[in-house]
């Protein structure tokens, strides 16, 4: 579905809905067969894979971080974003007085220059807006599933006229943009002008306001609420909420309550995602009577809606046999026309069902393989099923992630999470280490026959947690493999 369209209008069949551009505008829901199959994306190769030369083999497995099988919650979800839309626009008719004055309101307050704290919004009468938490262990396909359910959705319509008369409006129907790294109020403005530029695609938002830093906090965030009403957000998504954790007790970091008071309360929903850790969040106590007791007023009042969490993929669950076969699909394999019941079972000992990790195994994987094919290092009856490769490339590229998968498998979710945020921080300073700095001896011989064994034995898989890999682990798995000194892919995740 295009991201920019222009306005054009459709009565709903329920009242409520009708006599209204913004509502009228929006385009008619998908039917949960198109969801599926608009959602659902693989590598695609139109020709003999491994007849191509290598530059294009690369290509074409580039395309792997692409890929998305979206889950059995997904229909949900995407329905749930249209429920947000139509209800949220219904109470914010631009044609009535009430959301004009709103708009006169917020800009007034913007050209008052007066400090104040956001929560005492000219609007802050109004009814909360309702708001969804998504959650789920890192990797796990929160984000993936967030943007690819709001990609269905137009991001930007343009108004010119509306029955009959002038109306002139670029309507941002929901934006995505990231909580910031640091504890500042501005940062998160900024991420905010960032996300309505790249929306647009002709606003300077975010140039303005950088050039304006010795503006108040105030000040930015009301400039957030007037572009916010300008524009007609639809709703907002904020990602990586539990970066609030890291942000100590700073009185200019980004809260729960400020990003309540910034769209809830001018009646923009919000999905709000983050990881287990950021939990948390939501857990605060509260002195009453001289006892601790938990203090949900925050909780009720953001998450009002509904949660949607995501697992991890059982060994023997759909989710799982369906990603990995778009991630190795047929005309992929070499030398074998499926894969094995061992590379299978292995495959999930590795990454434990998280879609992060088993997309970026799988494409690391086939590189390895496309290179040992170009050097002519394969061993005599290598296929995509031998086992020593894989173990190879999870060794040489999983070290950072190693100890974080080992508290995920015992259910140390808190530990998992904290491991992930190091290995990632470790990632980052460490400048892409190349794969070439591991190095394991070459097999005498390799087995292409599939395993004879017919199950694969169960795990604790099923639960995921976070952990911290600044010391890797490496001699509980002995890869036994070609040489990688010359095999570097820069694989991100």
């Amino acid at each position: 579905m295009n991201s920019h369209i222009q306005a054009h209008y459709t009565k709903h069949p329920v009242s409520q809905f009708n006599g209204n551009p913004l509502t009228e505008a929006l385009p008619t829901p998908l039917r949960s067969n198109e969801i599926l199959s608009r959602a659902g994306r693989a590598m695609q190769c139109d020709t003999d894979f491994w007849s191509l030369d290598s530059l294009y083999q690369r290509a074409i497995l580039q395309g792997m971080g692409d890929t998305h099988i979206p889950s059995d919650k997904f229909i949900t979800f995407y329905q749930k974003c249209w429920s947000l839309l139509l209800h949220s626009y219904a109470y914010r008719n631009p044609l009535e007085p009430d959301a004009m004055a709103l708009k006169m309101g917020l800009a007034a307050q913007y050209r008052e220059k007066v400090e104040r704290p956001v929560k005492c919004s000219v609007a802050s009468h109004k009814t909360t807006a309702s708001s969804v938490l998504v959650t789920g262990y890192s990797g796990a396909g929160k984000t993936t599933m967030i943007r690819s359910a709001l990609s269905l959705i137009p991001q930007v319509i343009y108004h010119v006229e509306f029955e009959g008369k002038p109306y002139h409006q670029n309507q941002i129907v929901w934006l995505s943009l990231d909580m910031p790294s640091t504890p500042s109020l501005k940062a998160l403005a900024l991420n905010f002008f960032r996300a309505v530029d790249d929306a647009t695609g002709s606003t300077d938002y975010f140039e303005q306001w950088d050039s304006r830093n010795r503006e108040s906090v105030d000040r930015h965030l009301a400039g957030m609420q007037l572009v916010a009403a300008t524009h007609e957000i639809g709703l907002v998504h904020i990602d990586e909420l539990q970066f609030l954790l890291a942000y100590g007790k700073s009185d200019r970091a980004p809260t729960l309550t400020i990003l309540e008071a910034m769209f809830n309360k001018i009646g923009i929903p919000m999905i709000i995602s983050c990881t287990d850790s950021g939990l948390q969040l939501f857990s605060k106590h509260v002195q009453v009577g001289g006892k601790s007791q938990p203090e949900i007023t925050t909780l009720r009042r953001l998450v009002n809606d509904r949660e949607f969490r995501l697992e991890t993929y059982s060994k023997d669950g759909s989710m799982f046999l369906k990603t990995l076969q778009a991630l190795y699909p047929e005309w992929s394999l070499l030398n074998c026309t499926q894969l094995s019941t061992e590379f299978v079972a292995t495959f999930y000992e590795h990454t434990c069902g998280l879609p992060a990790f088993m997309t970026r195994l799988a494409q690391v994987h086939q590189e390895y393989l496309v290179y040992l094919s170009q050097e002519s290092k394969l061993e005599p009856d290598a296929s995509t099923n031998t086992i020593s490769y894989l173990n190879t490339v999870f060794v040489s590229q999983f070290q950072l992630y190693k100890m974080a998968l080992t508290y995920l498998k015992s259910k140390n979710i808190r530990a998992y999470e904290s491991a992930i945020a190091a290995a990632q921080q470790a990632q980052n300073t460490e400048a892409a280490s190349p794969i070439s700095k591991t190095h394991a001896k070459a097999p005498r011989k390799a087995s292409a026959k599939p395993s004879t064994s017919t199950s694969i034995a169960s795990s604790s898989a099923s639960t995921s947690p976070r952990a911290p890999m600044l010391a890797p682990v490496l001699e509980e798995v002995t890869a036994s493999g070609p040489s990688m000194a010359s095999f570097n892919t820069g694989i991100k995740d």
